[in-house]
């Protein structure tokens, strides 16, 4: 095989032990060539003219994040490798152009076949990131006095302490948590709390989610609503 015909993928990873790990998992196959950004030629201090020229870039997170925003991402397409599943994340990045997103930990065979989708215009993302991806575009938007209770809830407080602190009726708490369960498809306020906080609905609510034309750019489609949900027991709501 030929140099011309592998695919080079630079590798852009804060990480020193993912980065040396990549670096020799990817140079024993006979179809890659590997490059490794030095530790003094950070992607801080680097713009897109700046990096070796490479079909593919393998990056942590942020890195992937300073890559996409950049003029880089016109020469390079970036696969984001990290540990960090929440959707508005992933969402994020897929909207600023990354072209793949891996979570640590994903397979061999998974890497492989990303980096080879990636090089010749395809998209590469990990099971649970599709699934995360569509979760995002069912999300149904709280409104500002669910998101007030919702960070009482964060709390820990019960629904007569959060009356207090938001001056309202305890019977109106009470509704408005139903309100957030069912809009999480949530079976619990501790649930509901997990699912807010891996979203990160609180810190980025004012974000929009992507839209119908973004999400099929990525190759998924929106699905179905599926919040049918029958109703519980009012313990969940105390």
């Amino acid at each position: 095989m030929t140099d011309s015909s592998r695919t080079r993928v630079l590798i852009a990873h804060g990480d020193p032990l993912i980065t040396a790990g990549l670096a020799i998992t990817l140079q024993s196959q006979r179809d890659f060539k590997a490059y490794v950004c030095k530790p003094a030629a950070t992607l801080s201090g680097l713009t897109g003219s700046d990096l070796p020229s490479a079909d593919v870039v393998v990056a942590d997170y942020d890195s992937g994040m300073q890559l996409v925003m950049s003029a880089a991402a016109v020469r390079h397409r970036v696969i984001i490798l990290t540990n960090n599943d929440g959707e508005a994340s992933i969402c994020r990045a897929l909207e600023q152009g990354a072209r793949g997103y891996l979570l640590l930990g994903c397979s061999l065979e998974d890497l492989f076949d990303g980096l080879r989708a990636v090089r010749v215009g395809g998209i590469a993302l990990a099971p649970l990131v599709a699934s995360r991806v569509a979760q995002w575009m069912k999300q149904r938007a709280l409104t500002p006095r669910e998101a007030d209770i919702l960070r009482q809830m964060m709390l820990g407080y019960s629904n007569k302490r959060i009356a207090l602190e938001l001056n309202v009726a305890p019977g109106t708490v009470k509704t408005h948590v139903k309100s957030i369960l069912d809009k999480l498809a949530a079976a619990s306020r501790t649930e509901a709390v997990s699912i807010a906080q891996r979203r990160g609905i609180l810190q980025e609510e004012r974000e929009v989610p992507p839209s119908a034309s973004s999400v099929a750019r990525i190759g998924l489609s929106p699905e179905p609503n599926p919040f049918t949900r029958g109703h519980q027991h009012d313990a969940r709501l105390e």
